[in-house]
């Protein structure tokens, strides 16, 4: 099926515009979805697949909207203005713009990684479904994994090949390159994914593993995490650069309580 282009646009506010691209469906959208990518440098390695999972959801009939949070990826503010309240705000701005651009839709939030915790924490009681893409459950945890990884670069030859004995120093306000400040660090340290308070709340989608209980109970659906897509937020890889059958399959299973619902 053939659908319009990408267009990308600008929302928010003139003080905190956040850039953005909306994937249409050729006809009125069955459902729309807000893609909420994950922090630092998975961000920029997310690009791909939110964009291939956002033509897919176009090509089923669904709209979908892509964006960056303030202080990150193409929109506007500095590295060291990116918060984690900052990007449930800027998620809450997407899902307010997609709401005026298509009223009366069924809405739905995704969160890729730690895209999972603005997500949760900006949806309300009129979100239809929530879909999460290989979840961030501990802050503390990712962030010590985060910290691991970035002294194993730091000491690595291959990409310091002059040092010697001692490893590069590490930069206490970046990790593996991204800005991570004590504020930001601060946020991360505490968050959980959780559910949202509302009532009632929107039923929960999940691709990949969650191992917290309380979570594992709201799922309504969970889908093995397609092999091309295993391992996309650590390397850039080629093979996923195209819509493979396999994620294609998992997008489909997602969208299935509209696009069935809509063949019927």
């Amino acid at each position: 099926m053939m659908t319009p282009d990408p267009e990308p646009l600008f929302i928010g506010t003139e003080a905190r515009t956040l850039s953005a691209v909306l994937f249409r469906p050729e006809e009125n959208p069955r459902a729309a979805v807000v893609l909420c990518p994950p922090f630092f440098h998975e961000q920029f390695l997310s690009y791909r697949l939110l964009s291939l999972v956002a033509r897919r959801l176009a090509e089923l009939g669904i709209a979908a909207l892509r964006f960056d949070y303030y202080g990150s990826g193409e929109s506007l503010g500095d590295d060291d203005q990116f918060s984690l309240s900052g990007a449930v705000a800027d998620t809450r701005v997407a899902i307010d713009d997609m709401r005026r651009r298509f009223p009366r839709t069924p809405l739905i939030v995704m969160g890729a990684r730690a895209g999972a915790w603005p997500a949760l924490a900006a949806s309300d009681a009129n979100i239809a479904r929530i879909w999460l893409w290989q979840p961030l459950l501990d802050g503390s945890r990712w962030l010590a994994e985060l910290d691991a990884r970035d002294a194993d670069e730091r000491a690595s030859t291959f990409r310091y090949p002059l040092l010697r004995q001692w490893p590069k120093p590490a930069d206490r306000d970046h990790l593996l390159g991204s800005w991570c400040g004590s504020a930001l660090r601060a946020e991360l340290s505490t968050v959980r994914a959780q559910l949202p308070l509302c009532a009632p709340r929107p039923a929960l989608d999940v691709v990949g593993e969650v191992t917290d209980a309380a979570l594992r109970a709201d799922i309504a659906k969970q889908l093995p995490t397609p092999p091309a897509a295993l391992h996309w937020y650590t390397e850039i890889d080629m093979h996923a650069a195209f819509l493979s059958p396999d994620l294609a399959h998992c997008v489909d299973q997602l969208a299935a309580p509209f696009t069935t619902r809509a063949a019927a």
